[in-house]
Order: structure tokens, then sequence, then C-alpha cells
């Protein structure tokens, strides 16, 4: 139905042009949380040229957490921005690099509906999903990787966040904020959003904020970060 753009209007569905539908939803996303929805649709998308709708909600993602999201909303604009005509992987980009609040405006839609119900039963066979998760720390995206830092007199130079009982739950730790002085800035390689797996061979897994904050205090002299970026 979406091949061609220029349709009359009484060709589309009944509610994709009525803004009485038109739902605005805020996402408040910290530096290291999951948006926690998979989209799919957009142009050149492998269910043709249908409008980016969300395909899966994962429940411990902050987009669940609005309550006010569904499998099935055809997403409108993101902070402003209109989706119209933009590609799935455009969309993916938009939401992964979209931080603090997010504002998505979205509409219910009984035809992208059906075909996000359709996509639930095809999801088992990967090969056929077009299915994109938007994660800061999508695991098959990245392998970890090994950076060996000098703690010189300014420090290692960054900010962590996160961690077992967070008040934003249990998390792992991540690279808060990389300062312009210290041993983070001078190798170039750790980025904000990085998370930490290990310190010189100490698994970070399961640990408190302030746990992985005495380790990192404690370090001497050369320190071996595990990340994943």
């Amino acid at each position: 139905n979406y091949s061609r753009t220029k349709k009359p209007s009484s060709a589309l569905p009944q509610n994709l042009g009525a803004g009485t539908d038109l739902r605005t939803v805020e996402i408040a996303r910290g530096p290291n949380d999951a948006l926690g929805i998979s989209i799919a649709g957009g142009k050149g998308s492998p269910l043709g040229d249908v409008p980016i709708f969300i395909a899966m909600i994962q429940a411990n993602g902050m987009a669940a957490r609005t309550q006010k999201l569904k499998v099935g909303d055809r997403i409108v604009s993101i902070n402003g921005q209109s989706l119209n005509g933009l590609s799935h992987a455009d969309v993916v980009n938009l939401l992964k690099n979209a931080y603090g609040s997010i504002i998505l405006q979205v509409v219910a839609d009984t035809n992208i509906s059906a075909i996000a119900s359709q996509l639930e039963s095809k999801s088992s066979t990967p090969n056929l999903n077009p299915i994109s998760d938007i994660q800061s720390d999508d695991p098959e995206a990245a392998e970890p990787k090994t950076i060996v830092l000098e703690k010189g007199p300014d420090g290692l130079g960054f900010s962590i966040v996160g961690g077992y009982g967070s008040p934003h739950g249990d998390l792992p730790i991540y690279v808060k904020t990389v300062f312009s002085k210290g041993a983070a800035a001078e190798d170039g390689r750790l980025k904000r959003g990085d998370q930490i797996l290990a310190v010189n061979g100490e698994s970070f897994e399961g640990i408190t904020h302030e746990q992985a904050v005495t380790i990192l205090k404690h370090q001497k002299g050369t320190v071996k970060l595990t990340v994943l970026s």
C-alpha cells in the first residue's frame, strides 16, 4: 500500500492522517540506558516502503517504562523531525543517538499492527527478520576491546555511571564523561557510553557504583580496561 507516495488520501488507512490519533510520548534516557524498542519499516526496508513502526518493546527498556507505547505504533516524528521518506538505517541511527528527553509522536495504525503481528510470528527465522533493535549496547554489534591506560598525575580522567542497585535499576558500569585531562583523553579511544566489563582482569559484572569507583581509584600505573563500545 505504501510503495507509491502520491496516492489519494482515501487509499490510506483512515487514521494515518487523523491528527486526533497522534500521541506524544516523552522518554527520559540517560547516556547508558537502553531504549528497549525494536523498529521495522522505512524506505527500502525488506517489508517494502512501509512507515517506521514499533515491532517489539523490551520489558526492561526505557520505552516500556512510559507505558504509553504499543507494538504496531507508527512513529511519525522523533524530537520534531519527521520520519517521512527516511530509510530504516536513518531512523535506527536517529534513535541510537537520541539521549535525554526524547519526544516521539506516534499513532496507532491498524494496518501496521497487522504487519507487526505477522513479524512476531516470523521472528524465529533470523534471515527473514527485518527488525532492528535500538540498543546503546547491542552485544551482537560489538566485540569487547582492551584499552591500556597509563595512570598519571591527572588520574584516569573519566567518570562512571550505573552499577548494581543504581537509581535506574541494576545496570552495568558505563563511562559517563571523558575529561579533557587525564589518561583516557590522552589515549583517545575511551568514549562516553562505553560499558566497562573489567579492570585489570577484575570483572565489573554485578558490582555497585561505589565498588567500581573504589576499584578504579586504587589502580596505579598501567590500567587495562576491557570495554564494550
